[in-house]
């Protein structure tokens, strides 16, 4: 995301793909039946591990890592066949046509919203747009950005043209099928002014990002909401087991994939 490297750290995805990303909780009626709690979209977020295909160019050579190499592009097949299936399931389920056109413009404006928001310490004007795991990180880094500095972050323009990552519907209990999680790679070219007010020196910084970033879609008014950011799996990654169905590490995993500025993790062997 940001060019703000100096500022990450910590901060205090599937086999089955129909699945929620936030539980429900649901109260009972005074007759005693069940019911779904008001639902809040900007509750969901990245609760599990999602496998994103390793890019060419990341890829060990083929002459020194042959079998790395082919599992890789095997299951990159597989990924994409997950994915149509998910859209086609979505479109039938739910009866709704995707618009995958402007899902991809908002998700960008959105995209570029929070980058300038965080700079300017304005995570207000942003917050009804992304996550609450997403809002409580940005806040949290928000506070660690040098007092007595002023930063303004420009997106200079796309490397690349955005692409899907990954999509994955999701059931809410209670609810039709309506919400659907976009990953998009957004391959920039970004400018991050820093400018220190007692000394007036403007320091500019151009760097080239890639960044995974995943969105809720809401297909039934095309609203967009931010609720996190995952990293391109390491060649020798496996797919990501049966999803996890304990809470407490369900949201202990949003909060860390709604860190959209922190340090990708170092890769281990075999995950």
């Amino acid at each position: 995301m940001l060019c703000l490297r100096f500022t990450r750290g910590p901060v205090v995805g599937i086999q089955n793909r129909f699945f929620s990303s936030s539980r429900v909780l649901q109260k009972a009626n005074e007759d005693g039946h069940l019911k779904p709690a008001p639902f809040n979209p900007r509750h969901l977020g990245v609760a599990n591990e999602v496998y994103i295909p390793p890019s060419y160019q990341n890829l060990p050579s083929v002459f020194s890592s042959p079998l790395v190499v082919t599992r890789a592009l095997i299951r990159r097949m597989y990924t994409f066949g997950l994915n149509t299936v998910q859209v086609a399931l979505f479109r039938y389920q739910s009866g709704i046509k995707p618009k995958f056109l402007l899902w991809k413009n908002k998700a960008i404006e959105s995209y570029v919203n929070v980058n300038k928001g965080f700079a300017s310490k304005n995570i207000d004007s942003v917050a009804p747009t992304v996550s609450i795991w997403v809002e409580e990180a940005l806040r949290v880094r928000a506070r660690q950005l040098p007092k007595g500095t002023q930063f303004e972050w420009e997106l200079i323009k796309f490397n690349e043209i955005p692409k899907l990552a990954s999509t994955q519907a999701l059931m809410i209990p209670g609810r039709p099928l309506e919400m659907i999680q976009l990953i998009y790679k957004f391959n920039t070219k970004q400018r991050l002014i820093r400018l220190d007010k007692s000394t007036g020196k403007a320091d500019k910084v151009h760097r080239d990002l890639v960044d995974y970033v995943a969105f809720l879609c809401d297909a039934s008014t095309n609203d967009i909401y931010l609720i996190g950011s995952v990293f391109e799996s390491a060649p020798e990654a496996k797919l990501p087991a049966a999803m996890d169905t304990d809470t407490k590490a369900l949201i202990e995993t949003m909060k860390i994939n709604g860190d959209i500025y922190r340090e990708q993790p170092t890769a281990k062997k075999g995950t």
